[in-house]
């Protein structure tokens, strides 16, 4: 029996635990300052109360009470904070000896490094922490109720060593959680957090285009537009184009676009609206991740937009930035 700690609590740092509870093991959640409910819940009832689910053969305990033998202890680490929370996970995890464990990150998100050059966190991670650990991200089409419900889900565990990959994917792999094992960290990442600015596109088409009935076909084109594009990022960046075209890109942008905030961003948007009103009502103190990291990323992004043909991405950007109508240019597209 291996055991398993997951660093958040939230719906997704618990929902990976699950398949791997399964499967025999134990899980320990840690629970940060936004995990205070949760960890109450857990520990009265066995009751993840975002999930609604009963949780067996795991255990709950707050950030400050984690000491050095739960590090010791764990089979895999799990990085399962919000991006936001990524600068706070990296201060706290230098307090402690975490060489040679093996940590797995469901947290997806992009940052400017010390060259000025766009990079993905788990450079970062290992970049700042500065000691010899192994991470694996986790990416693909995933619901986190989904999973913790057990439905079937299909994703990818990615480190540029594959046999770390394949080791930890039989800790958790099983008839309902199915994980392919793959290479490209860069490719897989890019992908992770561009779904999400891609996303809010997607959800426009899905409704500017339908009054009485269900209108279809520009929401398939625009999808394949925005594959493409993704591609030719992702390409530009370093990472591989094939990488999009698998469950990183093309199954997590259709999950994430069909449901969740993103999309429904870009529903708002379709009716004739701006970023900064939608945000100010129906999404106010909502997190929409696409929106996010074009707003962290902005100066970045522009230049990225006037030095190569990424019109989906420049309207975008010029929407959620300059607080323009959201404009699909068709004419500029081609795949």
């Amino acid at each position: 029996m291996s055991k398993i700690l997951s660093i958040g609590a939230g719906v997704m740092g618990t929902a990976i635990t699950v398949p791997a509870v399964s499967n025999g093991h134990e899980a320990k959640l840690v629970g940060t300052n936004f995990d205070e409910d949760i960890i109450n819940s857990i520990n009265k009832n066995s009751s993840h109360p975002k999930l609604g689910i009963k949780l067996t053969n795991t255990s709950a305990i707050r950030f400050n009470e984690m000491s050095q033998e739960d590090i010791n202890e764990s089979e895999v680490i799990v990085v399962g904070i919000s991006s936001s929370g990524v600068d706070w996970f990296i201060d706290f995890i230098k307090n402690f000896n975490v060489t040679n464990k093996h940590f797995l990150i469901v947290t997806k998100g992009l940052y400017i490094n010390e060259k000025e050059e766009l990079d993905i966190f788990p450079n970062k991670i290992k970049k700042q922490i500065n000691q010899d650990f192994t991470l694996t991200a986790v990416t693909g089409p995933c619901k986190a109720v989904e999973l913790a419900k057990k439905n079937l889900t299909n994703i990818c565990f990615v480190n540029p060593d594959l046999d770390i990959a394949k080791n930890l994917s039989n800790i958790f792999k099983n008839d309902y959680y199915i994980v392919n094992v793959q290479t490209d960290l860069l490719g897989s990442e890019l992908c992770a957090a561009l779904k999400n600015i891609y996303a809010i596109a997607v959800g426009y088409s899905q409704t500017y285009f339908s009054n009485e009935e269900k209108i279809f076909n520009p929401e398939s084109a625009l999808f394949s537009h925005c594959v493409n594009e993704m591609s030719h990022f992702v390409k530009l960046i370093g990472g591989l184009q094939e990488t999009v075209y698998g469950l990183s890109g093309i199954g997590d942008l259709h999950v994430t676009s069909g449901t969740g905030r993103n999309g429904l961003l870009g529903n708002f948007l379709a009716k004739n609206r701006t970023y900064e009103d939608i945000m100010s009502k129906e999404l106010k103190d909502e997190t929409v991740e696409g929106a996010q990291t074009i707003r962290e990323l902005d100066h970045l992004f522009n230049k990225l937009v006037k030095q190569n043909k990424l019109p989906i991405l420049d309207s975008l950007v010029r929407c959620i930035c300059q607080n323009e109508k959201l404009h699909i240019p068709w004419n500029d597209l081609n795949i």
